[in-house]
């Protein structure tokens, strides 16, 4: 009995340290279109209803939403949208 309550204890722990990692993410996010064309964004998952609102609305493709839901602090990662390059750094 012990170990199902450990057990369940222990998934419990993980889901809320999920959503408190969640809305603590935060990436910087250079847009270039060209070389005289460039933005760039501070995105802060703190405002977000959902984990990675800011990059779905841009219509990031499933594969490039898990590769920027696994990203680690200090990684970087560019990724083509609507042939703009979108470069994201996750900081926090």
């Amino acid at each position: 009995m012990q170990g199902i309550s450990t057990t369940w204890l222990a998934r419990l722990k993980r889901a809320i340290a999920d959503v408190i990692d969640f809305q603590s993410r935060v990436w910087v996010v250079r847009i270039s279109q060209s070389r005289l064309k460039d933005e760039s964004f501070v995105i802060n998952e703190d405002s977000f209803a959902e984990p990675l609102q800011w990059m779905k609305s841009r219509q990031y493709s499933p594969l490039m939403l898990e590769q920027v839901e696994n990203m680690q602090r200090s990684q970087v990662r560019t990724f083509n949208v609507d042939g703009q390059t979108h470069r994201l750094m996750r900081v926090k």
